[in-house]
């Protein structure tokens, strides 16, 4: 008698972002003639308010990226997650510096520009902070928000 095998099931998707993918795409745009690095999400810290943010970090040891487990929400947006993960491959094509090196090359990513204006719009979301911080935006002229 032959017995049925089920077909396994697939992994569920753990958060919002498929980062596997993520990572894929930005390696196959931008650093196809380097090895492929591990990008993970990080572990989760639970804080109510931040002072600051690592959003992602590079080992050298381990030539390993990891991304804060935050950006895993539906309100990120993918370019960002990929900007980080841009910024951290350069880490190790580059080194751990920020010179005009690393800056010169972190201008190619295609979404540079929109990434660092939707930091600069909701660092306060990752951080922790209340919304009243927006009504105060909005009391901003609008040829100053931009900046």
């Amino acid at each position: 008698m032959e017995t049925q095998s089920l077909p396994l099931p697939l992994p569920a998707l753990v958060g919002h972002h498929h980062l596997a993918s993520l990572a894929a795409e930005i390696h196959r745009t931008y650093f196809l003639k380097f090895p492929t690095l591990q990008v993970r999400w990080g572990h989760q810290i639970i804080r109510k308010k931040r002072r600051s943010i690592r959003l992602g970090s590079y080992n050298h040891d381990t030539t390993e990226i990891r991304i804060h487990p935050l950006l895993n929400a539906p309100n990120i947006p993918a370019f960002f997650i990929q900007s980080i993960i841009h910024h951290e491959y350069l880490h190790h094509v580059l080194g751990p510096g920020h010179n005009r090196r690393f800056h010169k090359q972190e201008l190619l990513f295609h979404y540079h520009r929109e990434s660092k204006e939707w930091i600069r719009r909701n660092l306060f979301l990752l951080l922790g902070r209340k919304a009243r911080r927006i009504a105060r935006l909005h009391e901003i002229p609008p040829q100053l928000a931009l900046f």
